[in-house]
């Protein structure tokens, strides 16, 4: 099995030591032979930290593409599969992101049939709850029953919100509408099949949009909990949180507007709608920043709202 992980950096330097040691652990762990070379390329995005001297330092074996400045996530990830080769399983994850000691021994086990275009692992949060990373398609019913809605934080298993979120470990693999970005995995040939991140999303809902264009070509986005990563979430988006929300909020826009195909009434009522959850969530950001903030340097508990 040929695996290349790609990651994208941005001030993720306390996330970096972690994320490839625990690449290095599975790696090792797995039964394939001594001789084989994982291959890890972190495309740093400007990051104005130390992150990447600290990458260097933690995993030599990281090859690290620097860019001079931050284009987003999704053209990050584009520099990085523009590196990939035929016959690789390709790995595209977030740098705080852990892989379960498992992993590739798993990973290779798994086949890829012809009509599958992706899959994307159980992922775990800090206390090793389940992140819902398996999704139905955004609608106007997202911001009612979405992962960060009221409903589904006091009614978890009402039904509109089980319409929404799909990761049920328990049930074993199932095809779905959309993973999470945090850890996608695919073999090159469907990366080039469904085409590049669409490089109008900052960051956010560029995970969403790629599945679609993968539906669009008559692929099948798969949920695989035997696969297995815990997400340390915000290692970056946690140095400026308004601006984080906005991006947020523009990318689905973004979204909105290239796949709804709705008329001006829906169009009027999602624009709407984004408009004044964006005013919510940056009306309770701002009155739960301390005095002592500054800079945006307060902390925000998600990377994805």
């Amino acid at each position: 099995m040929r695996v290349r992980v790609i990651s994208v950096t941005y001030r993720a330097a306390d996330a970096v030591a972690a994320w490839t040691a625990s690449l290095h652990a599975a790696w090792e762990a797995r039964d394939g032979a001594a001789s084989d070379r994982l291959k890890v390329l972190a495309v740093d995005n400007g990051s104005p930290d130390d992150t990447p001297t600290r990458l260097h330092a933690a995993a030599p074996f990281v090859t690290l593409l620097a860019q001079p400045s931050n284009r987003g996530f999704a053209a990050g990830c584009n520099v990085g599969l523009k590196t990939a080769e035929p016959g690789e399983i390709v790995v595209v994850m977030n740098p705080d992101v852990e892989v379960a000691r498992d992993f590739f021994q798993i990973l290779a086990m798994l086949d890829w049939p012809q009509g599958l275009a992706v899959r994307g692992p159980c992922v775990l949060d800090r206390g090793g709850a389940v992140e819902q990373s398996a999704r139905t398609f955004p609608s106007l019913t997202t911001g009612l029953a979405g992962r960060t809605s009221v409903l589904a934080r006091l009614l978890p298993d009402s039904a509109p919100v089980r319409r929404q979120l799909l990761a049920r470990p328990d049930a074993g693999p199932v095809d779905v509408d959309w993973i999470s970005g945090a850890c996608m995995i695919a073999p090159q040939e469907r990366w080039a099949a469904v085409g590049r991140f669409d490089e109008g999303y900052f960051m956010y809902w560029e995970d969403a949009d790629w599945c679609k264009r993968a539906h669009n070509c008559e692929l099948r986005v798969r949920y695989e909990p035997s696969l297995v990563v815990r997400h340390h979430q915000g290692s970056s988006s946690s140095y400026r949180p308004l601006a984080t929300i906005v991006a947020f909020h523009r990318s689905a826009w973004h979204y909105h507007r290239t796949h709804a195909h709705a008329g001006c009434a829906h169009q009027l009522v999602a624009a709407s709608g984004l408009i004044g959850r964006a005013a919510f969530k940056l009306a309770l950001s701002l009155a739960s920043r301390s005095p002592r903030d500054d800079g945006g340097q307060s902390r925000t508990r998600s990377r994805r709202n």
